[in-house]
């Protein structure tokens, strides 16, 4: 006869019996899944590639995304730098194009911007293509949805994979470009990752297992501090004889008198079941402010990092720089455009070109997207010093005056 297995409640139950405890409180702290691709083909049963062990990695990142404000607000900047200020042809019939490249009326920017949100969120993006009579139609899929298969000449999108084994037949297989079956085809966009051969991984793939979770938790701390008013003054454990009912009555007056407002310089009692030795007071002091400031400081930095990011980009501008923001800023745009925006646009944009020129008749040489710095040189100009006295009493409404068609100029006395 084999034993049962203990779970973890009733192993955590023993020990705090032991310990004398009647009633206490267990914090559950998740576990990243893996990242990982299965290169056992035979192991695998499905007809895809599961992305993670539990094939929900994507979901994973996307709920990372929506926990860490840092990182989201970097994803949101990349995303925004990448789609440019417009999408520009000289050629007319290109321009109508690229303003409705689709059935649903979407614009290339607005396909475009989405497969750069997957691309920096995920690593991955997916472009479907449907070809009709004298033209195609693009749209975005969201990346979540696509697994590839195991052949790597198909993609199989599943609106939830989390109940993929309950519906099947809900999955829509559809090959991967160059082929094409009734007329619809789908462009995998992915970088180099090694040791993954279907899948991409995103910049920020290193922070996973650390920075991206502090920066969730440190929000959370923040807030947990301003609910129960930092923690209370002292604790104090006393002898005594408390049943199951008593203890849950006990956590949840804790509950009502240690969290919101006026709890500021409270005692917290522990009962201890048994215990005949003197009461023990133990006086809690809070000066972690100092160090929590520092690992929210070095979090930032740290997720600014693996983003391959500009700290001016996103909002830090260096020690002793405030008066000269707009260049700080200026300089660092330079450096992501070279080191990030244009190295993406070169794997997407120009796939995009190429499938356009390939399946239609428009002339697209001069497509391009439009970019321009996020702030502009005017803030650097000093007035005085490029207009004129009437130019600039224009500016401020006034009327001109005479002889104010001269420069103002600033004599120095010696």
């Amino acid at each position: 006869m084999t034993r049962k297995k203990k779970t973890t409640t009733q192993t955590i139950n023993k020990v705090a019996k032991k310990i004398g405890f009647t009633k206490f409180d267990v914090f559950n702290v998740g576990v990243n899944p893996k990242i990982r691709e299965n290169v056992n083909l035979k192991t695998i049963r499905t007809p895809f590639i599961p992305f993670g062990d539990d094939n929900l990695f994507p979901q994973y990142l996307a709920e990372v995304k929506r926990q860490s404000p840092t990182h989201r607000a970097i994803l949101g900047q990349k995303k925004i730098l990448s789609i440019g200020k417009q999408f520009h042809s000289e050629d007319d019939a290109v321009q109508r194009f690229i303003n409705d490249v689709n059935s649903d009326g979407q614009s290339m920017r607005e396909v475009y911007g989405r497969l750069m949100d997957d691309y920096y969120s995920f690593g991955n993006a997916y472009l479907q293509i449907v070809k009709y009579e004298g033209g195609i139609n693009l749209f975005h899929i969201d990346a979540t949805k696509c697994r590839v298969s195991k052949d790597q000449e198909h993609v199989y999108i599943h609106s939830d994979w989390a109940k993929y084994g309950t519906s099947k037949d809900e999955t829509v297989i559809v090959p991967t470009y160059p082929r094409f079956e009734k007329n619809t085809s789908i462009v995998h966009f992915k970088d180099y990752e090694p040791t993954f051969n279907y899948y991409g991984l995103p910049d920020f793939v290193g922070a996973l297992e650390g920075w991206l979770q502090i920066d969730w938790e440190l929000q959370t701390y923040n807030h947990s501090k301003f609910k129960n008013n930092f923690t209370p003054s002292a604790i104090v454990e006393i002898n005594g004889d408390m049943g199951e009912q008593e203890a849950e009555k006990l956590v949840k007056d804790a509950q009502q008198k240690w969290t919101g407002k006026g709890n500021n310089s409270k005692i917290l009692f522990l009962v201890k079941n048994g215990d005949t030795s003197p009461a023990n007071v133990t006086v809690l002091s809070d000066n972690s402010d100092g160090s929590f400031m520092d690992l929210q400081k070095l979090t930032s930095q740290n997720i600014i990092t693996a983003h391959r990011w500009q700290p001016a980009m996103s909002g830090i501008v260096s020690a002793g720089k405030l008066t000269n923001t707009g260049n700080e800023i200026r300089v660092a745009w330079e450096m992501v455009m070279g080191t990030i925006i244009k190295d993406v646009e070169e794997l997407l944009f120009n796939k995009i070109t190429q499938i356009i020129k390939q399946h239609t008749s428009l002339h697209i040489d001069d497509f391009q997207i439009i970019y321009e710095p996020p702030v502009s040189m005017v803030s650097d100009i000093i007035p005085k010093e490029v207009l004129t006295i009437n130019e600039q009493r224009e500016l401020l409404g006034y009327e001109s005056t005479e002889g104010g068609d001269t420069m103002l100029t600033i004599k120095k006395t010696i």
